[in-house]
């Protein structure tokens, strides 16, 4: 007997698997050169007082001290239409670009970099910028190396937490349930683009769209440690990026489905 909703669970994810390399500011990649016009001002930390709308929902408390330097931020991770057409790119633009800053920020959702996305069109930037020198008081977590990408596309289900109350029902799971059904496909770490969230560390919360009120979706993930489970591909496990988040955790960030233009939310589990 089909069980209620269960074909509707499965995502697709594009695993990156990420590689030491030289990527150019022409490629997708984690820690390279971006494609950043050099007639645009290289973006400083935006968490500051009063919070700046750009950054991410959950990182603006503990934000930086207004007699100190704001620092410069550093580039985490670039990402072209033509690699990846399976992100929510906005009309008009076919590269995402992902900036940190460098150094900790704490919430009551969030303990890791400041975060922001650029959305762009690659075919407006004329001379490219160089990226400035990481602060000297950067915590190398948030630093990433040069990484380039070995793709590959799997079919992801969910945790618990993620289930619609009638499969729950149909699956015989109690109400308040936190365990997995036996035999359920496991979620680790590894960096990625959609897919869904494992949620090891930390319970699902407060994932509403502040603009619009629509529940946010897992767009990126950028792991701490790359695991090969359920993969099949022929790529080595490790740390190709080099960063580090809260317990070697996933930092995940998501979008709204209705306008990824909408303010995002990141979550490190």
């Amino acid at each position: 007997m089909p069980i209620p909703g269960l074909n509707d669970l499965v995502r697709t994810a594009i695993r990156l698997h990420p590689a030491p390399g030289v990527p150019g500011p022409d490629e997708s990649h984690f820690g390279g050169p971006l494609l950043w016009p050099s007639d645009e001002p290289w973006p400083e930390c935006p968490v500051t007082w009063p919070p700046d709308p750009d950054a991410s929902d959950d990182a603006w408390t503990g934000g930086h001290p207004l007699d100190e330097p704001v620092p410069a931020m550093v580039a985490a991770a670039q990402f072209f239409r033509d690699d990846f057409p399976e992100l929510p790119f906005p009309e008009g633009t076919d590269v995402l670009q992902i900036l940190f800053c460098p150094m900790g920020h704490d919430s009551p959702h969030h303990q890791g970099p400041a975060v922001r996305l650029v959305w762009r069109d690659s075919g407006e930037v004329r001379d490219i910028a160089d990226e400035p020198p990481a602060p000297e008081n950067a915590e190398a977590a948030y630093v990433p190396d040069p990484c380039v990408f070995e793709p590959c596309s799997i079919d992801e289900l969910p945790r618990l937490c993620d289930f619609p109350a009638e499969t729950r029902a149909a699956l015989g799971i109690p109400e308040g349930s936190g365990d997995d059904p036996e035999g359920w496909p496991e979620l680790d770490q590894y960096s990625k683009i959609g897919g869904w969230t494992a949620w090891d560390a930390t319970d699902r919360h407060e994932l509403g769209c502040r603009e619009c009120g629509a529940e946010l979706r897992q767009t990126i993930a950028l792991a701490s440690e790359e695991h090969e489970v359920g993969c099949g591909c022929e790529v080595a496990e490790g740390e190709a990026a080099g960063w580090s988040f809260r317990r070697q955790g996933v930092l995940n960030v998501f979008t709204c489905p209705a306008d990824v233009t909408h303010p995002f939310k990141i979550r490190i589990d």
